[in-house]
């Protein structure tokens, strides 16, 4: 209900998110200026289709590559990676509840490439995805390249960590697996799946309440 904008009241007087959407073309075009993410290749229009439900008028519908770094993961390899940094595994995360269980430490050299996150990126594995291992990074680290580091653009990490757990979006994920004992998505699949796109002020109000809602459940588990 909250990703498709029946949770919370709609507010008329939120900048739509299509002011939202130009907001973050500009600052797209601007971090490819400085060179701090690779220019993509554009893709194609949504269809109806492809849009698994109705969404509020002020809303969008944006593909992740849109409003997301995905394609932009920070590829370090082992001798940049020093002894000390947080290092986050996928048998670190907890299947489906998103909960971090550890975050180790690098105490000696590692064997090969890992991702850079830092805090506040929504870490998205990649490999057996219908598992929904999804967390936002406590901290800033390295991690498996099975784990894909997803920062938003102009929009609330916190909102795309809930989208991205959203039955409706496994859905889509289903559909672009491939691999039969070890399914994965690739980066460049999970870049063109459709997410829905509120206006800023209304994120935060969605993640404000699923946080209340978390929390409850929480305590009383």
């Amino acid at each position: 209900m909250a990703i498709r904008g029946k949770l919370v009241k709609q507010d008329p007087n939120d900048e739509p998110a299509s002011v939202l959407l130009e907001k973050i073309k500009a600052e797209k075009q601007e971090l490819i200026k400085e060179k701090k993410i690779k220019k993509t290749k554009p893709l194609p229009p949504i269809t109806d289709d492809e849009k698994p439900f109705d969404i509020p008028d002020s809303w969008e519908w944006v593909r992740c590559q849109s409003v997301t770094t995905t394609g932009n993961f920070k590829s370090i390899t082992p001798d940049k990676i020093k002894i000390g940094e947080n290092l986050i595994e996928l048998a670190d995360i907890e299947s489906y509840s998103g909960k971090l269980i550890n975050v180790e430490k690098i105490t000696e050299k590692v064997g090969s490439n890992k991702y850079q996150y830092v805090k506040g990126d929504v870490l998205f594995a990649k490999l057996r995805p219908y598992l929904k291992k999804v967390v936002l990074a406590p901290n800033n680290g390295v991690c498996t390249t099975e784990l894909l580091p997803i920062d938003g653009i102009n929009i609330n990490n916190n909102f795309l960590y809930y989208v991205f757990t959203s039955d409706s979006f496994f859905n889509q994920i289903k559909k672009e697996m491939h691999g039969v004992n070890l399914p994965r998505v690739s980066p460049k699949k999970l870049s063109e799946l459709i997410i829905p796109l509120p206006p800023l002020l209304e994120q935060n109000r969605i993640v404000a309440n699923l946080n209340n809602v978390c929390a409850i459940i929480d305590k009383n588990i």
